[in-house]
């Protein structure tokens, strides 16, 4: 079985449209077996669908997206291969948000919002104030810029001001 698919409870029937046996129940088993074959195998779709005795159309329904292991940038969910040819081509989705991107520019985006993440220490209560989501909240950044100019500020002031005299 693909690791992070969801697994089904064995009591957990799943309908689909069968080809030349009309509409019929279809397992938790086969479900599993299907998107384990769908995403570990090559074989084409059309082979799996024989093998299965589904149709192509009953086959996609029943294929869960593979996980890629990344969260959603734009939200609280996973990203996640909609279908194989997304995942050869690098194409990631988030099913909760809808957002969609090439893996590498999320991965990439994900790197860059770890990089800005200051160092943060807990003997220091100001810094350490944090979101949920572990990154300094819009308020702290604001406050500290403000604190940065303010001082820049004097120093600026001093500074010409020393030049002045001197004149």
């Amino acid at each position: 079985m693909v690791p992070g698919i969801h697994d089904f409870g064995m009591d957990e029937i799943v309908t689909v449209k069968r080809p030349a046996t009309g509409s019929g129940p279809l397992s938790a088993e086969a479900v599993a077996r299907a998107n384990d074959l769908y995403w570990r195998s090559g074989a084409g779709v059309n082979q799996l669908a024989r093998e299965l005795d589904l149709s192509k159309g009953a086959l996609y329904e029943i294929i869960a997206p593979l996980p890629a292991g990344l969260p959603c940038p734009g939200g609280d969910g996973e990203m996640s291969y909609p279908n194989r040819t997304a995942r050869e081509r690098g194409f990631v989705s988030c099913a909760a948000c809808g957002f969609e991107d090439e893996e590498e520019r999320v991965r990439g985006h994900m790197e860059e919002r770890e990089y800005a993440e200051p160092d943060v220490t807990a003997a220091d209560p100001v810094l350490s104030a944090r979101t949920e989501t572990g990154f300094v909240s819009p308020a702290r950044t604001l406050e500290k810029l403000m604190v940065a100019s303010a001082l820049a500020g004097v120093a600026a002031g001093l500074l010409l001001g020393g030049i002045l005299r001197r004149r």
